[in-house]
């Protein structure tokens, strides 16, 4: 008897064993799974999660053309590279039976070690909620994405480098529904607030590509064009809206043209740039059946595919088109959109908001952040020119405000104050300072091709941090990364760029601190 007990206790050490390695390792993989997100995670958010690509398509599109087969390939590619979640992490109700005990041993064994406990289902909530966000923008319906960029602004525990690529985001929305001056704002608020994270270098680069757009749209308001050659600019320029407004004028007054389906064509593609896939699909439908020329309706089919395959998600409308474009001999497009369409990720919430839109997806928490407070501050007077009480009494009451939110000291407050008055300065504001940086950048570009007329052959990138102060001159400047490889070129560029001269500012706003990308790569 004594026998059998010990051997049903020594297999039930090793069955306990067995099921405890077991369950060990599908933990540890959960967190490995976990942690190879978060990684990723952290490396998207530093590139924008392919904004700048979507940029870089569209500026392909004003150089090349709408037609270019190539464009659908590298838009494909963006689609595939951003779809999915981040992180799936979900288990089975009998992993999580035997998971229990183990994952209570591993969290005891940490503690007593002194190291982080690590729950992937309860951390990173607010990337969770950023998911939503993220699949509303990438599927262009910006509107609701946005929506969730305010919430998860609004949250006070959200750290300053997740704040400023939530705000890249949100100001990407905006310029995708033709707001321009919001997302110019956004991006001036991301370079002056957050100067030395990846987002605020970043976003000088994103605020010049939008900067020129908006000036290319300026000058298109003011040339004498045809209803269809102005909506063909506005639609190249991203001001979609204006782009369906002049289409539609064409489409009234030119009902017999010949350029009739090219005309619906681009009102679908406005439409769908806006996210707004049925009136889309209604005008590409309409070219597919009345284009005599097939050019058209060969272009709408493959729209109709891109939306099926890589944004409505409608294997119905994608299996159309694709008999179309089998009809229309177009295998090569269809093989090169299709090996990206493999690489598409699946995300574990697309069913749930595609089938169901109703309800917020996230709640405010109903007291003003901390940098909603400090965006006050800047807005009181300070160069005394309103009454001095009341400024007085609303400073404190800020002041108050920003202590009950943690802001330890009140001398913290007036750097605060200071450093919003100062980046709200109009020269101080990033438009202001890139125009001033611009046309100095003939210099910097003279030092270049100086180099290369020696036969010093070099290229790359240059981030300089330099010191403006009040009276508009360089205090400092040094090169703070550089791929470039030249130590005495890097040199120079410093040295010009300390003899640059801003606008003058108030003495109280002190020195403005900044981080610019310079690019230098020799034309051919």
């Amino acid at each position: 008897m004594g026998l059998f007990v010990r051997a049903f206790l020594i297999l039930l050490f090793f069955a306990s064993a067995i099921f405890f390695n077991i369950g060990l390792i599908d933990i540890r993989f959960t967190e490995i799974n976990y942690l190879l997100g978060k990684a990723a995670f952290d490396q998207e958010a530093s590139n924008a999660f392919g904004i700048v690509a979507k940029y870089e398509l569209i500026k392909r599109r004003i150089e090349h053309g709408e037609e270019d087969a190539q464009n659908y390939e590298i838009e494909a590619r963006i689609q595939a590279l951003i779809s999915g979640d981040q992180f799936t992490m979900q288990e089975s109700d009998a992993k999580q039976f035997y998971h229990m005990p183990v994952k209570f041993i591993l969290a005891s064994i940490r503690f007593a070690l002194g190291k982080e406990f690590i729950n992937p289902q309860e951390e990173n909530k607010i990337i969770k909620v950023l998911e939503i966000a993220y699949f509303w923008e990438r599927n262009r319906k910006y509107p609701e994405a946005i929506k969730i960029y305010e919430d998860v602004l609004a949250m006070s525990e959200l750290g300053p480098d997740l704040r400023s690529i939530v705000l890249v985001h949100k100001a990407f929305c905006h310029s995708m529904m033709s707001e321009y001056k919001k997302a110019i704002q956004v991006y001036e608020l991301v370079i002056s607030n957050y100067p030395n994270t990846d987002a605020g270098v970043l976003s000088w680069k994103l605020l010049d590509f939008l900067t020129s757009i908006e000036n290319k749209r300026r000058s298109v308001e003011k040339t004498d064009l045809s209803d269809f050659d102005r909506a063909k600019q506005y639609y190249l320029l991203m001001d979609y809206r204006n782009s369906i407004k002049y289409f539609s004028r064409f489409l009234q007054k030119n009902k017999g043209s010949r350029r009739l389906s090219e005309a619906r064509f681009f009102k679908g593609r406005s439409h769908e740039e806006l996210g707004e896939s049925e009136e889309a699909v209604i005008e590409y439908r309409y070219t597919i059946k009345h284009d005599r020329s097939r050019k058209w309706a060969r272009e709408a089919n493959r729209r109709m595919l891109m939306l099926g395959e890589f944004y409505d998600y409608q294997k119905k409308m994608a299996d159309e088109a694709k008999k179309q474009l089998a009809a229309y001999q177009d295998d090569s497009f269809m093989n090169s959109v299709n090996k990206f369409k493999q690489m598409m990720s699946e995300s574990s919430i697309r069913d749930e908001l595609v089938n169901s839109r109703k309800g917020e997806l996230t709640k405010r928490d109903g007291d003003e952040n901390i940098m909603g407070l400090i965006d006050s501050i800047g807005e009181i007077d300070f160069t005394g020119e309103k009454d001095r009480e009341k400024k007085e009494r609303e400073l404190e009451k800020l002041r108050q405000s920003l202590i009950a939110k943690g802001v330890s000291s009140k001398e913290e407050i007036r750097m605060l104050a200071r450093k919003r008055a100062l980046s709200t300065h109009l020269y101080r504001r990033p438009s202001y300072i890139k125009k001033v940086i611009n046309g100095n950048q003939n210099q910097l570009q003279y030092i270049y091709n100086k180099k290369l007329r020696r036969g010093v052959k070099i290229s790359g990138k240059l981030l300089v941090e330099m010191n403006i102060r009040a009276d508009g001159s360089i205090s400092s400047a040094n090169v703070v990364n550089s791929d470039i490889g030249d130590a005495g070129f890097e040199k120079m560029v410093v040295a010009k760029i300390k003899t640059w001269q801003f606008q003058s500012v108030p003495d109280t706003l002190g020195v403005l601190t900044i981080r610019f990308p310079f690019e230098f790569y020799e034309e051919y």
